[in-house]
């Protein structure tokens, strides 16, 4: 954090938007206040493994109002090093619930390092703020036919709806092997709606956003 008046705007603007993501699920609260436009990249090494997720956000246009409100202006965007800083708070915040990303393989979760490459950029034409960042995973996965790697990005409780894009809204970069295999579901919202229990309102640990995340199912053959 930067010292002096310009470390300090930072700071309090960065704490004003992200008080919506640590908002716990209520019968009031338990709908989405904010919306994510959202892209993955599921990176491999040179033996095949998954090694990490690039995670790019797009906010909605008041929220990305709200988050920037008294940020400096530059030309026809936002300073640059406003921008580098918020990032850094965004994702030392996030921290704390794995970026709000979730990867499995077996029915087990897979431990997550610390984001890398935070950054957060502004688009004039539809005045709305992005984020992107890369969440390493601690040991390299293999993803197999057995125990398929599972990815979800969620905020647990569901104060913000993440959603993937309708374009290239997932991909596969590196040496990925030969026959590997990438499949999404996405939930019915309103179905998801009418089957959820009333623990889901009740319980503050419900992780009621689970239900709604789009699941990102990679198969690779297994090696022979």
């Amino acid at each position: 954090m930067q010292a002096g008046a310009n470390g300090t705007h930072v700071f309090f603007a960065a704490l004003l938007a992200l008080a919506v993501f640590f908002v716990p699920a209520s019968p009031a609260r338990a709908h989405p206040h904010v919306w994510i436009d959202m892209r993955t990249e599921l990176r491999f090494d040179d033996e095949g493994r998954v090694t990490a997720v690039q995670i790019a956000w797009t906010f909605d246009e008041f929220y990305s109002a709200f988050a920037l409100e008294g940020a400096p202006r530059n030309g026809s965007g936002y300073d640059p090093a406003y921008l580098a800083e918020l990032a850094g708070i965004n994702l030392q915040n996030l921290a704390e619930w794995d970026y709000f990303t979730e990867i499995s393989s077996g029915g087990n979760n897979i431990a997550l390092g610390i984001a890398e490459d935070g950054k957060s950029t502004w688009d004039e034409a539809s005045g709305r703020l992005s984020l992107s960042f890369t969440v390493p995973l601690k040991e390299p996965l293999a993803p197999a036919a057995a125990a398929p790697l599972q990815l979800r990005v969620y905020d647990p409780s569901y104060y913000i709806s993440i959603e993937y894009e309708k374009t290239d809204p997932v991909r596969m970069t590196g040496t990925v092997p030969q026959g590997c295999t990438l499949a999404s579901e996405t939930p019915n919202v309103e179905n998801v709606w009418l089957g959820l229990p009333e623990t889901a309102f009740t319980d503050e640990n419900s992780r009621i956003g689970a239900s709604f995340a789009t699941i990102v199912t990679v198969t690779c053959p297994s090696a022979s």
